[in-house]
Formats: structure tokens, sequence, C-alpha cells
């Protein structure tokens, strides 16, 4: 928790940041068309309220980013609830009274509804506010005591996904406090434990139907092309997790005494890892590939438009080379074919310091799977299993954990023939003066799933994390130029659905 000399210090330091980006902010409140012309916002009414507020916002900002809601480390429990019950105490300042914690059997989700427009539709905009844990010895300042530095805020989660919660709430604040009203009944969901894989998201929209059912959904938990380019997901992978663990004696040996005589629990996990791989870099586990299906015409007609530089991505991470297999392009395999990521491994002395000459009894490995199309979250599993049995040599003995539970999140792919898509497409025009890209992901947000096959509609991105933000890496940032432009296209967004749908029922 910060000190009261740091909350100050922070404070002065917003805003001195402020006059000195002032420019920088000025600029983000002019939509460009291609041709470089101004866009005549429909929003406008709401930008002196959006800028008279803005320092106070960024304050909230930072109290928000500052609390370290890690939903899959259980000391950090107490943390999550203080994040979601600041969250519910920010919308009732706003005029949402119904804002409330729902518990569940992990993590609290945050609801919030305004229905008082009868006959309008209803908007549900979906968001998380847990975020992923860290490395603070990567951090260039501490990970939860955010700074704003050269048009940016620095803090874990401040992108993913604090962002897309504030920005919708301030954009609806906007309407509410500028109006009195807003043009379409809204609903906030925001989850806490999409970082963990959403383990309970789907129970809770299962229990609570009625009170989450809507017309309409957007995710806030999504980004755009770059600065200047909008873009729209239009495919998510799925997700398999698990671990396995070989033990090959009770209690590390001694490297001397028994080296040369005794399995290595380290080396037999890393021949496990080994075959999971062809020398080409395919996944070797049988069955892994059976029921992939290949990208479309359409999708693949689809990435050709996208302006795709691999140097690019590299200079994101500091990588020098591209791995995969070259039959397909980098887009595909990203956003079409499978993976099998080791994410994690531990065995042996491997403390920074000192050096310890043992033969590890026990090794680790962590597993994620990034599937597609009609892939089984729980069939790779089986057959991951069947793979590490069948690879286990004799002395060793292997046990497994699904720390979410058996199974993981399903792939999902956006049609862009709905009247859902083209409301998000024409606010995204308007505002950036090009059509957006249509984009698909490696990731995977299992919740956005969890929405169509419990509410039955299509939950669109709509959130403005740009991909060099370093999401789930050291230094996380916001840039402050996508939160102007963030409200305004909430703003327009829900203004939008209220015209479109009124035009339909005459």
């Amino acid at each position: 928790m910060m000190t009261i000399s740091k909350s100050l210090a922070l404070s002065i330091f917003v805003s001195l940041n402020l006059l000195t980006n002032a420019n920088l902010l000025a600029q983000s409140t002019k939509s460009k068309t291609s041709k470089g012309k101004e866009v005549k916002s429909s929003t406008t009414t709401y930008e002196k309220y959006i800028d008279d507020n803005n320092e106070e916002h960024l304050k909230e900002f930072i109290e928000l980013v500052s609390i370290p809601s890690i939903s899959s480390i259980s000391s950090h429990k107490e943390d999550v609830a203080k994040a979601a019950n600041w969250i519910v105490n920010k919308l009732k300042s706003i005029g949402i009274p119904t804002a409330q914690v729902i518990p569940t059997d992990g993590q609290p989700i945050v609801f919030g509804s305004w229905d008082k427009a009868p006959g309008k539709p209803t908007v549900l905009i979906y968001a998380h506010y847990d975020v992923q844990p860290v490395k603070e010895s990567e951090w260039e300042i501490p990970p939860f005591s955010p700074v704003i530095r050269d048009g940016k805020i620095f803090g874990r989660g401040a992108s993913d996904d604090k962002s897309g919660v504030m920005i919708s709430i301030w954009a609806v604040e906007a309407m509410l406090k500028t109006d009195g009203k807003l043009p379409v009944n809204v609903k906030f969901v925001f989850e806490g434990e999409e970082e963990n894989g959403s383990p309970n998201f789907k129970s809770f929209i299962e229990a609570n139907k009625e009170l989450v059912k809507a017309d309409f959904a957007v995710n806030a938990d999504g980004g755009q092309y770059d600065e200047s380019t909008p873009e729209i997901l239009m495919s998510l992978r799925g997700t398999a997790v698990m671990e396995f663990s070989i033990k090959t004696a009770d209690i590390d040996g001694h490297s001397g005494q028994f080296g040369g005589k005794t399995p290595n629990s380290a080396v037999i996990l890393s021949q496990i890892i080994s075959s999971f791989y062809t020398k080409e870099g395919n996944i070797a586990v049988e069955g892994f590939y059976d029921n992939v299906v290949q990208a479309t015409a359409k999708e693949k007609e689809m990435m050709k438009k996208i302006p795709y530089n691999k140097v690019d991505d590299m200079k994101i991470l500091g990588t020098t080379v591209e791995v995969g297999d070259t039959a397909y392009s980098s887009l595909e395999r990203i956003w079409f074919r499978p993976t099998l990521e080791i994410i994690g491994m531990q065995s042996g002395y491997t403390a920074p310091e000192g050096h310890s000459n043992i033969i590890p009894g026990n090794a680790m490995a962590r597993i994620t799977c990034r599937l597609v199309n009609n892939q089984n979250p729980s069939e790779i599993q089986d057959l991951l299993i069947k793979h590490i049995d069948k690879n286990l040599p004799a002395g060793a003995t292997v046990t497994y954990k699904f720390g979410r539970g058996k199974g993981g999140a399903s792939p999902m792919k956006f049609p862009s023939d709905t009247k859902e898509y083209k409301y998000v497409a024409d606010v995204l025009e308007k505002v950036y003066g090009k059509a957006p890209f249509q984009m698909g992901t490696g990731g995977s947000i299992g919740s956005l799933i969890s929405i169509k096959e419990v509410l039955g509609i299509y939950c669109y991105s709509l959130g403005m994390e740009l991909p060099d933000e370093k999401w789930h890496a050291s230094n996380e940032f916001f840039r402050l130029s996508s939160i102007r432009k963030g409200q305004l296209i909430y703003c327009s967004y829900l203004q939008h659905v209220a015209d479109e749908e009124s035009k339909l029922k005459k």
C-alpha cells in the first residue's frame, strides 16, 4: 500500500506530466481521416467533460494499477478483493447504484447496470481487473507503484486490462454527467480471474443468466493495430494447460557418490520435452494435429491485407530469429496453427548464487498448448499424457497437475456479417478514418466463449491496448493518448447502437 508521501509525490508528478504532455493529449482529441481531414464527431458534447476530468481520472488510474490484483497467486486474494471493491465504489460514484461484488468459487466478479432506457437495447461491457504475476527484478520501477512519463503510464495491468475497465467506466461517466442518462442500457461485467484461465466465469454466467442478459456485447480487453489503425478481433485460439513432474529419487543425490549410476530427473525431463518436437520444430505428439482444419480461403485473404513485418515483431521481445513451419506464413502460424510451449521448468539447485553438486531427484515442467479450430483441450491433454507415459524410462515416475481443472478454453471465431460487427466497425472507421483490419490472435479469452455459449451473443473486441505495450512482461505500459480516444470511441459506440436500433424499429 502506498504511503501518504508517495501518493502526494505521484499527484504532483501527474500534474507536471500533464502539462508536459499537453500537446500529446490534445492531438488525441481529434480523429483524422486517411486524407488527414478532421472528423466531426457526434461525441463532441462529451469532450469537455473528458478533458476537464482527465487529471482526476489519471489519479484514479494510478490508484487502481497500484493494487496488485494477481489472481493466480493465493497470497494476493485480498488484493483482488480490494480491486473489486475499488471498482464497485467507482461505479456507484458515477451513477451505477446496482454495482456490486458477486462471489464465485474463485475470485469475485464486479457487476453493475444502468437500466433506465426502456425499449432500448442493452450493451454488456466485459473486461477483467486481475493481472499477471511479476518478476520485480526485471522492472525499471516497482510494478505496483505506477509512474507516468513520456506520455505513458507504467505498471502491471496498466494496459492489460485495467485500461479496458477504466476507459469504459469513464465513457459512461461522461455521458451520465453530461446528459443525465445513457442512450442504451449498459451492464458491466468485470472478471477477477481472466489471467488464471476464467475457471469460474461460465458457471457465473449460467447462474446469473437473467442478470447479465444483453442484446450486444463488447470486450474492452482488446486492442488496436497501432495508434492510427483500428482492428477487430476475428479469431481466438483455445488453450490447454498442464504440469508434469518426474521423480527418480526421494532426495537429491551427491553427484560424485551417485553420478554415473543414478537416474537424473532433470535429464529425463529434458529428454521427454525434446520428444515433443520434430527436428523441423513441429509437434511430434501422436494425434496432435488430427482435428486441425486448414485456414479458409477467406481467412488467407484476410491475412494478406495485414502489413505484417516479422522484424517489427521481433523488436518487441528482442529476439533475432523467427521459428516455425515455413509451409505456413507467420500470421497463419500465430492465428490458425496450434502450439505446444514449455512455459516453465524447475529442477535441482537454481539459486542466483552458489553451486550444488547434486543429481536432482525431482523435475517439473509446465505446458501451455494454444489450440485451433475444433481441437478439444481435454483430448489434447490426454494425448500429452499418453505421449509422456510412453517415453518415461525405467526408474522414473510421473505425476500430472491441472491447476485450472482438466480441460481448458476452446478456440473461437467471430463472423463479419452481423450487425453487431458492423456497429463496432462503423465507429472505429469513423474515429480512425479507415476501416479496421480483421485480425486473429494467438491468445485465448475463455470468457468470450462462455458469453457466446450461454448468452447467445458475440462479444466483439473494443479495447485500446497496443501490441508493443508489454502485456504479461516487465515494464508494461499504456499510452495516455489512448485514454481519451478510447472514451470517445465508447461514447460513440453506445450512441451508434441506439441510433441504428431505433432505425430498425421504424
